[in-house]
């Protein structure tokens, strides 16, 4: 018999989503998913580096609720984790959040704190060797694997989302980010 998955310890830290920014949700999502709500059923987890070195940076960036390519809701993530390996979630995991275009509709959006560097592997490498910080990365993604019945395949980098079985996009937006290329994501899935 396999063992329970353990809940990670998360530190609570919601940033403002009420009722405005859920119906820009819902907007957003008619236009690009074809379908009016902000509700999600979680079924990808994709991963992301914050480009910047705090925490609080992340958090205030995602909280602003600033436009992106000229339309709201602004960018957000569930979940930040920080170097020292602190998990923050920002969003509940039933709400849609802006992280990735195509899948915001159906992915859970993970955050690591992390500079950019000389090359999106570079920043990739920094944190899958940060022991603290990749520890509850692994942990995190355990349980929302185990809560939600999300496939390590599904488990995939902002890099790759284009390429996911659950993209979908009605505005034929793309992605164009190289945060969590499929060669690092692939060496944190054996780590799963």
């Amino acid at each position: 018999m396999l063992a329970a998955v353990v809940r990670p310890a998360i530190v609570q830290d919601p940033i403002p989503f009420g009722a405005r920014r859920k119906n820009e949700m819902v907007a957003y999502s008619r236009r690009h998913y074809g379908d009016a709500t902000w509700h999600l059923k979680p079924r990808v987890i994709v991963l992301h580096y914050t480009d910047s070195g705090t925490y609080r940076s992340a958090w205030s960036t995602f909280a602003g609720d600033t436009a992106s390519l000229g339309e709201l809701p602004g960018t957000c993530a569930h979940f930040i984790v920080s170097q020292d390996g602190v998990i923050h979630q920002l969003v509940p995991t039933t709400v849609r959040c802006r992280h990735a275009i195509g899948l915001n509709q159906a992915a859970i959006g993970i955050e690591m704190v992390q500079v950019g560097g000389r090359s999106a592997h570079w920043s990739d490498q920094q944190i899958l060797h940060r022991t603290r910080q990749i520890r509850a990365v692994v942990a995190l993604v355990r349980w929302l694997q185990a809560t939600y019945g999300i496939a390590t395949g599904d488990v995939i980098g902002h890099a790759m989302a284009n390429g996911s079985r659950f993209f979908r996009d009605d505005e034929h937006w793309r992605n164009d980010h190289d945060d969590w290329l499929a060669v690092d994501v692939k060496q944190l899935r054996r780590m799963l």
